[in-house]
């Protein structure tokens, strides 16, 4: 049987390919268990990670809102949006305060 995601991650540039419907059933099943488990890592740092408001992070870090502007529009300290709401990641903040005190 021939793995087709192999093939394709070698990056031979164009290829064609001859496959029977077993391999076809095979890289499907490859794909899904892939998609799986990114999902999973991913569903699994979302869980972990804790999300601020506005107001903590500008007490946490002594600033103000226009300095929250000023960080966001320099990609400095960029908020995620959940749902309609703001938030800024715990983890984010923390490497932030961590490269101010080097």
């Amino acid at each position: 049987m021939t793995d087709i995601l192999s093939i394709i991650n070698s990056g031979n540039g164009n290829i064609r390919l001859e496959v029977t419907g077993e391999d076809l059933l095979h890289f499907s099943n490859q794909l899904i268990r892939k998609t799986k488990e990114e999902m999973a890592t991913a569903a699994k740092s979302s869980r972990t990670e804790i999300y601020l408001t506005k107001e903590e992070v500008k007490q946490l870090c002594g600033v103000c809102d226009t300095t929250l502007w000023h960080w966001n529009k320099r990609d400095y300290l960029k908020p995620v949006k959940i749902g309609s709401k703001l938030r800024y990641r715990l983890s984010d903040i923390k490497k932030l305060l961590g490269e101010q005190s080097h």
